[in-house]
């Protein structure tokens, strides 16, 4: 049976307590590694499956042993994570039990045995692990063959080939060059890869420099080692001159250009090689270049420079894993003095430096030292040596910490990697240079005097370094920077102290005096020295302090103040929490903002009843049950509240509490909470249940088109003004046309009244067709008999968007959705029912903090509202297909910001079938556009993810092949191919379209105005545009009033009502991939071994609101991840898995030392028992699936692997601050210096 989620919290607490630390001064990362050595027994196959796949995640090399135990074990599952574990965590001793696994009875077993094996040992010798038996015994007996030439203590001769070819010397020279921002332009010939390079700025082009060969040579390859994909050259010449005055093009051309750039061409006579450049991808940088390598010759036996790079990490990890005589000086004299430090390069040298480590050798000891003062290098350099384990390295670790570490007012250093550099501050952060230094120094220090005065030296340093909570996702369990600060500062006897620093500066009385020399700590503002508490406050004596700070002015001391007390474990702190609590306030009573942009609520911030509910749970407070099972079931309290309420619910897990999660599982209004409640039942060994009642819709009549003429037209009237993107119009233009974050939502278009206007006309007079005294209305549509009129509506003060409908003549008005939840974009369904959008999926956007909205139905009365979509954006703007499909907007983000973007979807009513039908393939057809509103911070926005996709208000054309969607150039037609659109709006750059309904004819009705960037001068008006002549007729302007959003009355075809399956109850769902080799990407074609599964767990609190002092989008949490599995790719490259329902989800294809390879970089879901299927990964969009009649993905014939959690999974912090890209270097840093319970390497 899995872990209970409170037992492997306990387990963390346990291990990181003083006591135990101090008696145990292996550190963390031994203990760690012995807890799941221990796991390896357990009488649980979860728990030892797991444990095999956390000591892989450890690269626990003194687990060798015990995993190939395990090897034997009863269960497969076991098995198959051992396997895969020892190509990580294997030596030599692991390759005959490999072999021996290459015949176990269960494929996949096989098949992660194999990728194992070609990770230790660098060969690719050929094996299918589902072939016939016969075939297989062939393959395994010449993998044996092999095996059995590898001499011991001898390296094999194999990996040492794998090296040759890499530093082969080119012909250098001196270099001049037409100007120099930073240089000189001599590194371009140093032969080094990094760090240095030329660059020019702010120069006229053309910028040029030229190489002197030292005398004529014959030349035929030149390779142009380029900074990186944002300053890559677009517009160059390559030339060749024997005089330095005439020159001879080699060629001349025009395109973006790969970062490494290699031109082949006919031998020819040269002295001077001149690169000259035309045009770059960031025009500010004309040129930026690492190395320009001449090389004389022939090519005709020299790999591509990936083939070389690749085939090279195989070798330098394969000496590490097999070592053998001459291992070190191999892998010395491959990466030389300095090693590359050019992105492509990266991987092959972290695998040299981890294999240094691996050796122990003293020459590669002195290596890894002089890397310590390498900037790039430094950090995979102390992490290799805590390999190495040589104490003699703590005098210059020390040194490098001081280089490397924040500084003690919190600023950043000054020596700082370049990918580890973000442009915001880095408070919610550790560095990752520190973070790898701390890491070796808790596995290399003892309990001696001189460790202990070596560490007090930088105590100070290592607390400013700790992480800071604001910004970011706020946990409760203990993460790896706690870890490690809390040993370092046990270990220098100065955590006491650190802990009486942060009480005093938060208004406590000192318990232990002040040192005659005390240290110099740092002084920070009152919520992040609070952060320190957790850390290195263990001592139950401090327990009245910690109580004294739950009534803290300021939220962020009493959230941390609550979560040390849960850490600490002293049940005498439950009757205080537990009275604070029900003393406290719900958010609800302290009023609403109704403000756009505001946060709803206003209470102050940060929710700090969150943490106290979470306090009772860790603290195991059964008597308190009832007090959180209230809170949980109370509207009147915000959502990330009762979501920690079901989380302290899940800790506790009495009969009560167990109640209380069945009734949340099956009704609680917020989607995310019931999340919690149903993993926590599954956990529990209890089925979910019923995920609520269905009501049948009564189905109405289908009604005939007729006479489709209108002679009435139902729209709204506004303020031209529009209120919610004053400031901010980057976000969301002033046209009511386009918009791209959450912060103008949920209804991005709000007005004051809705009109009718009749007969429809320039001359007619429009009736008002509501009379609310204030608030505002958005996005009416009219039932398919055009009889009713279904709208969102919010009041002046009230925040709340509801689905309201009513007749059209002005009667029967009916409010249909209630409670703190919002409701907008209804759309009526063929069947009758009403899809709308609401904020009811419970989550908050990982890029702002505000609520997301997902698609929901409900029946005509509003009853049976339920979620068909999970989504950590917005979901907006439903209509119906002819086909009977939802077709609608999905902003989508990602990692905080790595993407944000509005695509176009459909699905079917009950959610199924989710798909993209047009965007991410035509990024950089709508970037070279225009990607909407220049903002001063512009040049950020390069990225083709952020900000560029503007696809909103589709509806479906009467041809039933186009869809009309808005843009940022106007009107537009999309499909059928995801690759296809027609902007038929040619005068988009001076007029401004919106709000479109096509008519049965073709045209379209829409609002416009020109565009102006001057608030007061916008006009909207209804016209009705010809998308054939281009003819824009007016229908109906009040140039006093925005009139918008025109909808004509009359009867229309309803389109088929698609099937629905009955109401699933399933707890799961299923995908599968026919071969993630069809793919547009060459590396996961040629190197994916394994398929990664990551739900990304959303965000749920808002930490920075109208009511405190920071900026209200200062709420970048980033999702926090956990690893739902890994396991071995078919051999044809398929994977066939069981999923949790309605999560974020992400793949990552991985090669065989788990490095990403393919990095889906979006949310995926299924829905409950539904199975989800793809071609590829990456795949080329419209590619056809296999034939009926071809053979099926080889992973089906062993049916799903399990993919649900077991509670035990490894967690991270997934946020990532880049804007529009994901480099490799980021994404790996959060699965390490940002882990929570593993110290993952």
């Amino acid at each position: 049976m899995p872990y209970s989620r409170k037992t492997l919290l306990l387990v963390c607490l346990v291990l990181c307590s003083p006591g135990i630390a101090a008696q145990q001064l292996s550190g963390p990362y031994a203990r760690q590694v012995a807890e799941q050595m221990a796991r390896l027994n357990s009488a649980s196959e979860h728990a030892r499956a797991g444990a095999a796949e956390a000591l892989g995640f450890l690269r626990a090399y003194s687990a060798e042993k015990s995993l190939i135990d395990r090897l034997d074990d009863s269960s497969a599952a076991v098995r198959r994570q051992a396997a895969m574990a020892l190509g990580w965590c294997g030596s030599r001793s692991a390759v005959g039990p490999l072999l021996d696994a290459l015949d176990d009875a269960d494929a996949i077993t096989r098949q992660g045995a194999y990728v194992a094996l070609t990770n230790l040992t660098g060969m690719e010798l050929p094996y299918e692990a589902m072939a016939p038996g016969s075939q297989r015994a062939a393959q395994i007996r010449a993998w044996r063959r092999w095996w059995a030439t590898v001499r011991p203590g001898r390296v094999p001769q194999e990996a040492l080939q794998l090296l040759e070819g890499f530093r082969d010397r080119p012909i250098a020279g001196s270099v001049t060059a037409s100007s120099t921002y930073r240089g000189p332009a001599d590194v371009l010939t140093d032969g080094l890869i990094g760090p240095g390079y030329w660059q020019t700025k702010n120069a006229p082009f053309p910028q040029w420099c030229t190489l002197e060969l030292g005398g004529p040579r014959t030349i035929s390859k030149v390779t142009i080692h380029q900074y990186g994909a944002r300053f890559v050259l677009t517009d160059y010449e390559l030339a060749t001159s024997l005089d330095n005055k005439t020159f001879k093009a080699i060629e001349r051309r025009k395109g973006r250009t790969p970062v490494t750039l290699v031109r082949n061409f006919r031998p020819r006579l040269a002295r001077y090689v001149r690169l000259t450049s035309y045009a770059s991808a960031n025009p500010t940088y004309p040129t930026t270049l690492f190395e320009i390598q001449v090389d004389g010759g022939t090519d005709a036996q020299t790999p591509s420079d990936e083939s070389v790079t690749w085939r090279c990490e195989r070798g330098l990890r394969a000496l590490g894993a097999l070592g053998g005589a001459g291992a070190t000086e191999a892998i010395m004299r491959c990466m030389g003095p300095t090693p590359p430090a050019v992105a492509e390069y990266l991987p092959m040298v972290r695998a040299g430096i981890r294999s240094l480590g691996r050796l122990q050798d003293e020459a590669g000891f002195s290596y890894l030292l002089e890397l310590l003062d390498n900037t790039y290098w430094a950090r995979y350099a102390a992490d290799a040596l805590g390999d190495f384990g040589d104490r003699r390295a703590i005098p210059a670790l020390i040194r490098a910490y001081r280089k490397y570490g924040k500084r003690l007012d919190g600023s950043d250093p000054r020596d700082l990697p370049r990918d580890d550099k973000m442009t915001f501050p880095s408070e919610d952060r550790m560095l990752e240079t520190p973070y790898h230094i701390a890491f070796t120094l808790c596995r290399l220090l003892s309990d001696s005097a001189s460790d202990r005065e070596a560490v007090r030296e930088i105590a100070p340093l290592i607390m400013a370094n700790l992480p800071g909570d604001h910004d970011t996702f706020l946990l409760y369990e203990p993460e790896v920077a706690h870890l490690l600060t809390r040993h370092l500062l046990e270990l220098a006897g100065l955590r006491q102290q650190a802990c009486e620093h942060a009480f005093e500066l938060l208004g406590q009385s000192r318990r232990i005096s002040k040192p005659r020399q005390p240290e110099q700590w740092p002084e920070f503002y009152a919520g992040r020295m609070a952060t320190w508490l957790p850390a290195v406050c263990t001592e139950r004596q401090d327990l009245q302090r910690l109580i004294a700070l739950l009534s803290h002015e300021d939220g962020w001391v009493r959230l941390n103040a609550a979560k040390t007390l849960a850490w600490l474990g002293d049940r005498r702190a439950i009757e205080p929490i537990a009275n604070i609590l029900a003393q406290a306030k719900s958010e609800a009573e302290y009023g609403y903002s109704g403000t756009f942009k505001d946060e709803e609520y206003a209470d102050p911030a940060p929710r700090w009843r969150q943490g106290l509910l979470r306090a009772l749970g860790l603290l195991g407070a059964h008597e308190h049950t009832d007090l959180i099972v209230r809170i949980l079931e109370d509207e009147g309290s915000v959502m990330e509240v009762r979501h920690a309420a079901a989380e302290a619910l899940a800790d506790l897990g009495n009969r009560t509490a167990q109640l209380a999660l069945e009734r949340a599982a099956r009704d609680h209004p917020f989607h995310s909470t019931r999340v919690v409640a149903r993993d926590a039942l599954s956990i529990f060994g209890k089925p979910p249940g019923k995920t609520g009642a269905y009501d049948e819709p009564a189905l109405t009549p289908a009604s005939t088109s007729g006479d489709w003429g209108f002679e009435a037209v139902v729209f709204i009237k506004g303020d031209n003004n529009i209120p919610n993107t004053i400031g901010t119009v980057e976000q969301a233009d002033r046209w009511r046309q386009t918009y791209v974050v959450t912060d103008s939502g949920p209804a991005y278009r709000p007005g004051r009244i809705l009109h009718i206007l009749r007969p429809a006309g320039p001359d007619a007079v429009a009736r008002a067709l509501t009379r609310f005294e204030d608030g505002y209305v958005a996005e009416p549509e009219l039932s398919w008999d055009g009889r009713h009129v279904v709208f969102s509506y919010r009041g002046q003060d009230n925040p709340w968007w509801h689905v309201y409908r009513i007749n059209v003549d002005g009667s029967g008005l009916k409010q249909l959705t209630h409670g703190p939840y919002h409701g907008v974009g209804p759309s009526y369904l063929p069947d009758g029912r009403i899809v709308f959008a609401s904020s009811r999926a419970g989550i908050r956007d990982e890029y702002h903090g505000y609520p997301c909205t997902s698609l929901h139905v409900m029946n005509p009365d509003g009853t049976d509202i339920h979620a068909i979509a999970t989504n950590i954006g917005r979901d907006t703007e439903p209509a119906v297909l002819l086909d009977g499909r939802i077709v609608f907007s999905r902003l989508e983000v990602f990692y905080s910001r790595n993407k944000t973007e509005l695509t176009l979807h459909a699905a079917n009513p009950d959610g199924t079938r989710d798909m993209v039908l047009y965007g991410p393939e035509r990024r950089v057809f709508w970037r070279d556009l225009d990607h909407g509103p220049r903002t001063p911070a512009d040049g950020q926005e390069a990225p083709l993810t952020h900000r560029v996709l503007r696809m909103t208000q589709p509806q479906p054309m009467p041809d039933g092949q186009n869809i009309v969607v808005v843009t940022q150039a106007g009107l537009a037609l999309v499909g059928p191919s995801r690759y296809t659109e027609q902007i038929i709006t040619p005068d988009y750059k001076s007029r401004s379209y919106t709000t479109p309904f096509p008519l049965p004819d073709g045209r379209i009705m829409c609002a416009s105005t020109l565009k102006t960037p001057d608030r007061d001068k916008v006009d909207l008006g209804l016209y009705v545009f010809d998308p054939k002549t281009k003819k824009l007729e007016l229908l109906y302007n009040d140039p006093c009033a925005a009139d918008f959003e025109a909808r004509p009355i009359f009867a229309r075809s309803r389109p088929p009502i698609l099937a629905s399956r009955e109401r699933h109850q399933g707890y799961s769902g299923h995908f599968v991939c026919a071969s993630v080799f069809t793919t547009q990407e060459k590396n996961v074609a040629a190197r994916g071994r394994y398929i990664r599964l990551i739900e990304g767990v959303p965000v749920f609190a808002r930490h920075s609101t109208q009511t405190n002092e920071h900026e209200v989008w200062k709420n970048h949490g980033g999702t926090f991840a956990r690893v739902l599995g890994t396991a071995p790719l078919a051999p044809d490259g398929s994977f066939f898995i069981e999923v949790p329902a309605d999560r974020l989800l992400q793949f990552q294809v991985l090669d065989s030392d788990r490095r990403v390879l393919g990095n889906q970089l979006t949310w995926m879901y299924t829905r409950a028992d539904e199975t989800k299927s793809c071609v590829g990964c990456h795949e080329i969009p419209n590619t056809a699936p296999p034939s009926p009649g071809a053979p099926g993905p080889m992973a089906m014939r062993l049916g799903p692997v399990d993919f649900l959690p077991k509670g035990d999974e490894f967690r991270y912090r997934a946020k990532a601050w880049f804007k529009g890209s994901l480099p490799p270097e980021i994404e790996h840093r959060t699965r390490t210096v940002r882990a929570v319970n593993l110290l993952a390497r």
